[in-house]
């Protein structure tokens, strides 16, 4: 009996974990709990998340206010769904505005670039936090436990969306030394997930 109930437990936990790791919104609200640092970010839900009315949305062409609180441009646009990588950015009008769109590596594409698209996406539920300057790469760090993280720096796909690529086929990656506060944030996001 106690065997099954433990059992029971588990993989209760696991479904709760995996539902979590798959809304945006949980994630962040984990992270937020959690202490963990975060852009500055406002949530749209127009899905009754938590059971929230539709939101009041006020759109100009240099920011978003969503409920009262407002974000300029330039932004990122992530859906809740963590499995959409469909993540837009828009840009201001004062650097000629315009969106640019990511998504999951096509060959040698990651991003496209719509100069005319400066309005926000009208359907679905979305995150939109301030854009990050991060002097044209991304860095991915990955943790086994609590002990042990590797982190890696590629080409981010915000600058010309071309994946820079090895030989062999292999996306162009670099090793990149952590610091042990950064080590510290990765070992507090393993215990808070």
């Amino acid at each position: 009996g106690k065997l099954l109930v433990d059992y029971f437990y588990t993989k209760l936990s696991f479904a709760h974990q995996q539902t979590t790791l798959l809304d945006r919104r949980e994630v962040y609200r984990t992270l937020k709990e959690n202490g963990i640092p975060l852009p500055r970010h406002i949530v749209l839900n127009r899905d009754g998340f938590n059971g929230e009315s539709e939101p009041e949305l006020i759109e100009n062409e240099d920011y978003i206010e969503i409920n009262g609180e407002r974000l300029y441009k330039p932004f990122v646009e992530k859906p809740v769904d963590a499995e959409d990588h469909n993540v837009f950015i828009y840009y201001p009008m004062s650097v000629g505005g315009g969106s640019k769109r990511l998504f999951r590596k096509i060959k040698n594409l990651s991003s496209k670039f719509y100069p005319d698209v400066h309005t926000i996406r009208r359907d679905g539920s979305f995150i939109y936090e301030e854009f990050v300057v991060t002097q044209g790469t991304d860095v991915k760090v990955y943790t086994v436990g609590q002990e042990y993280t590797h982190a890696e720096a590629r080409k981010t796909p915000v600058l010309d969306g071309k994946v820079l690529r090895h030989k062999n086929g292999k996306e162009l990656r670099y090793p990149v030394i952590l610091t042990l506060a950064e080590k510290a944030i990765a070992r507090k996001i393993v215990i808070a997930f």
